[in-house]
């Protein structure tokens, strides 16, 4: 039996990406020897979150320091490499056959290559603009995604294999509802409360129907963001806080998927929501977003409700057809449709079938790749970090991408958004690796006068121009900045940048 290496993605919280492939592993534990590797802390402690989920499974775990990125932008190959020993003293000790990990895991790929072990990667939705910073060969041969439009992009843009497998259901069967409520709906929310899972304008679609008393609204994920607050603030300031309940991270939702009567996913950035699948499982009737991989799978008003676009008054439009149905009666039709799409999608022994035709694939073919480029890249990512001095100037060590920053920034102008803390690294940052790029503004709403002797100005004093560069220097709220950029016909990593 061959023995399968899962490799998680977080030392602390639960990351969604992580407790998917946590869950594919306990699938595949079925077909295969497997064993989970957990990230652990600077202490040494595996991410607790995870081990509980493992001993709850019965999975054999081992925790291990490494380092992994979900943006290319975010890859510091240094560290990545420090745990290569590691990694390949465990595959040695373990007698692993087959890697499989999530998100950017160099030092899983290179000691894939180093030891001809095959590496599967788990990732999901990007920007397609990040995977224009990826020239060199580093990542694994072998991708899954559990959308074909993520799938796709992958694929062309990296020149790997790419396959679409959905998420898998926690339970083997539906836990179907004895009744459809017809009035005063509970809806659920679940995921991390973000800009990109949009649950403010899902509170604004709503309010109308929460005040009539058709609806109650549930939110349950991390929810400590700026974001967050801003979104608990509209409940309190509109006088909602009687029909919205906040309940933060929860570790098992099924008392809430139970208690629940529709899922709502407002999302405008994923792959494919698991929350879905989770909700399905529960019978719960789905509203969501066009978001990526979910057309793919549902279509309005046959297996579930689908806005026509991302607006308020769309999800709105999409809630009340959704309550209409459950007043009628037909929302029985869309259940048993949707019992249709969790059997051909979502079922275990389904997604298993998938899987596991997929890691015969690659155990046959095993493309060789070599190592040698790692230390090549690597060793220019370290010359850069040394030209800045990092530790020095409180730089991030992401030497990969500043590599990429030095060549697109040789000249020009451009303007740093972001006079605080990482306004001024990036300052420190461009006049260290671009001396020829002229730094004309800061952009600050709250600070004026001048920071580094650059004059400090507000968003609506900054002249949009396709000529120019503009560089993002913050970390909340910086989806919704790319997208205002966008919104003025600017092209992340073309004119926009996160620097550092």
């Amino acid at each position: 039996m061959k023995k399968i290496a899962y490799f998680l993605d977080t030392a602390n919280g639960l990351g969604g990406a992580g407790n998917l492939l946590l869950k594919q592993a306990v699938l595949m534990s079925e077909e295969y020897c497997v064993i989970v590797v957990i990230p652990t802390d600077a202490d040494g402690n595996p991410n607790a979150e995870y081990a509980k989920r493992c001993d709850k499974q019965g999975i054999k775990y081992r925790g291990i320091r490494y380092n992994i990125s979900i943006n290319f932008s975010d890859i510091d190959i240094t560290r990545a490499m420090a745990n290569v020993s590691e990694i390949e003293k465990f595959a040695r000790e373990e007698s692993i056959d087959f890697f499989h990990s999530v998100q950017l895991n160099l030092a899983v790929e290179y000691v894939s290559r180093k030891m001809q072990i095959p590496h599967l990667m788990n990732i999901y939705q990007i920007e397609e603009q990040e995977l224009d910073i990826c020239r060199q060969n580093i990542f694994p041969a072998y991708h899954l995604c559990d959308s074909n439009l993520y799938a796709n992009i992958w694929s062309s843009k990296l020149g790997i294999e790419s396959r679409c497998i959905r998420p898998v259901a926690e339970l083997k069967n539906i836990k179907k509802k004895e009744v459809y409520r017809k009035k005063e709906l509970n809806v659920l929310m679940l995921g991390t409360v973000c800009s990109r899972k949009n649950q403010l304008i899902a509170i604004q679609a709503l309010e109308p129907l929460l005040r009539e008393g058709k609806l109650r609204l549930e939110i349950a994920g991390h929810a400590t963001s700026q974001y967050a607050i801003k979104c608990k603030e509209y409940v309190m300031e509109h006088g909602l806080s009687h029909k919205v309940k906040f309940y933060d991270f929860v570790s098992d939702v099924s008392e809430l998927l139970e208690n629940a009567d529709c899922l709502l996913c407002a999302s405008t950035f994923e792959s494919f929501p698991s929350s879905i699948v989770e909700a399905v499982t529960y019978d719960l009737t789905i509203i969501s977003t066009p978001v990526a991989g979910v057309p793919e799978v549902f279509q309005n008003k046959k297996n579930s409700f689908i806005s026509e676009n991302f607006s308020k008054e769309a999800i709105a439009e999409s809630v009340k057809e959704c309550l209409r149905y459950h007043k009628n009666g037909e929302i029985k039709k869309i259940h048993i449709n949707a019992a249709c799409t969790w059997a051909e999608c979502f079922a275990r022994d389904r997604v298993k079938e998938q899987i596991n035709l997929y890691y015969k694939y690659i155990l046959e073919v095993n493309e060789r790749r070599e190592t040698e480029i790692y230390w090549s890249i690597a060793k220019q990512a370290q010359e850069i970090e040394q030209l800045l001095d990092c530790s020095k100037h409180g730089i991030p060590r992401h030497g990969f991408y500043y590599c990429f920053l030095k060549e697109k920034l040789k000249e020009g102008c451009i303007y740093i958004w972001g006079a605080g803390k990482r306004g001024k690294i990036a300052y420190r940052l461009l006049k260290i690796m671009c001396p020829m790029l002229q730094i004309k503004a800061f952009i600050d709403e709250e600070k004026s006068g001048y920071l580094e002797e650059i004059p400090i100005i507000k968003l609506s004093d900054v002249p949009f121009v396709n000529s120019f560069f503009y560089g993002i220097s913050f970390l909340d709220g910086k989806e919704e900045a790319i997208y205002f950029l966008k919104e003025k016909g600017l092209i992340l990593n073309q004119q926009v940048l996160l620097i550092p």
